[in-house]
C-alpha cells in the first residue's frame, strides 16, 4: 500500500494495491458532509474501494482532537460519519495515542471508538519515548487486544523509523516491563504480571526457535535491527500493518541492500499477513516506482 494525502490518490492508485488516506489538520478542516473523501475520489477518478486504511492526524492541540485522548472519543466517531462519505469504508483507521495514559481508561476509549464509530483501529508507536514506545509498551496494548473481547477491533501499526533504537537484542527488558506495570491499577496488575510476562516471553522464544524466514534476521549492526526486536517481542498475530520507512532516515527505505534486514521485516510482514504500507514523504513519483520495484517481497 501507499500513503498519500488526498490530492495525491490518483498518482498512489496508479503504483500500489491500496491507499492510506494520509490527512493532515488542513484536510481535516477542509473535509465535511458536503466535500468527503469519496468525493475526492470520485474528482481524481479514483476507485474508492482502493482506499484501504485512513490516517487521522496526531496531536491534541486542534478545535477537533483525533488522537485516542481524553474528550477524543467523540471528534473521533463524528469525523468517521461525517467526512469518509457514501462510498469510502477503510478496512481500518490508523490512530495516534497521546504519550502518556493509564489501561483502563484507554482501553474504554478504544473500545467506545470502535463500537460506536464502526471502524477497527490500528494504533501507531510514538517515535521517542512515551507509554507507546519500548517494544514492551506496544506489546501491552497487543497482549490486551487478545484479553479483552472489547477490543477485538483494535490492532498495532508499527513504524519502522518509530521503533526503540536502542533496542536490539532479542530479550525482554525487565524495567521496560516493569513501567508498563506501574500505569495499571492493582487489579489488572495482578492480571498483567504473570500472564503479560509470559506472553512476552513466548514470542522471543517463538522467534528464537521458529524456522528460518525467506532472510536472515538483521545483523547486530543493521540499522533494521531494532525493527527486528519490536517486531519479533509484540508478535505478529496483532499487529494489522506496519509503516515501511528507513529506520535511519524515516524516508524511502533503502532498497539496494535487502540483506541488511529489509528482506526480513517484509517476510515477517508475508508470513503474519501484516500489511505493508509505503510512506513516501515528500519523494517524487519516479523514486517511489524505483523504490516498489525493487523491494524484495516474498511469497
Amino acid at each position: 500500500m501507499l500513503s498519500a494525502s488526498p490530492e495525491h490518490f490518483s498518482h498512489a492508485e496508479s503504483l500500489a494495491d491500496g491507499i492510506e488516506a494520509k490527512l493532515d489538520w488542513k484536510h481535516t478542516e477542509s473535509l465535511s458532509r458536503n466535500n468527503t473523501l469519496s468525493d475526492e475520489c470520485e474528482m481524481q477518478g479514483v476507485s474508492p474501494e482502493s482506499i484501504t486504511s485512513i490516517h487521522l492526524p496526531p496531536g491534541t492541540s486542534q478545535p477537533q482532537g483525533l488522537s485516542v485522548a481524553p474528550g477524543n472519543v467523540g471528534d473521533i466517531i463524528d469525523f468517521a460519519h461525517s467526512v469518509f462519505g457514501d462510498r469510502v469504508h477503510p478496512t481500518w483507521l490508523t490512530v495516534h495515542t497521546t504519550r502518556t495514559f493509564g489501561y483502563r481508561e484507554h482501553v474504554e476509549r478504544l473500545a467506545t471508538i470502535t463500537e460506536v464509530g464502526g471502524y477497527p483501529l490500528a494504533v501507531e508507536n510514538t517515535p521517542d519515548a512515551s507509554c507507546y514506545h519500548t517494544p514492551e509498551d506496544i506489546a501491552a496494548l497487543a497482549f490486551l487486544t487478545e484479553q479483552v473481547p472489547r477490543l477485538d477491533d483494535v490492532s498495532i501499526l508499527i513504524d519502522t523509523a518509530h521503533v526503540a533504537m536502542e533496542r536490539r537484542a532479542l530479550t525482554v527488558d525487565d524495567r521496560a516491563f516493569e513501567s508498563v506495570l506501574e500505569r495499571a491499577d492493582e487489579q489488572l496488575r495482578d492480571q498483567l504480571s504473570e500472564a503479560f510476562q509470559q506472553f512476552l516471553q513466548d514470542n522471543v522464544e517463538h522467534r528464537k526457535n521458529d524456522p528460518d524466514l525467506d532472510a536472515a534476521p538483521p545483523t547486530e549492526e543493521s540499522p533494521w535491527r531494532p525493527v527486528f526486536a519490536t517486531l519479533a517481542i509484540v508478535g505478529g498475530s496483532q499487529i494489522q500493518a506496519i509503516h515501511l520507512n528507513d529506520p535511519t532516515s524515516d524516508g524511502l527505505p533503502e532498497t539496494q541492500r535487502p540483506a541488511d534486514g529489509l528482506r526480513w521485516v517484509l517476510s515477517y510482514c508475508d508470513k503474519h499477513d501484516i500489511a505493508v504500507v509505503l510512506e513516501p514523504g515528500g519523494a517524487n513519483r519516479e523514486s517511489i516506482a524505483e523504490t516498489i520495484s525493487e523491494l524484495p517481497i516474498g511469497g
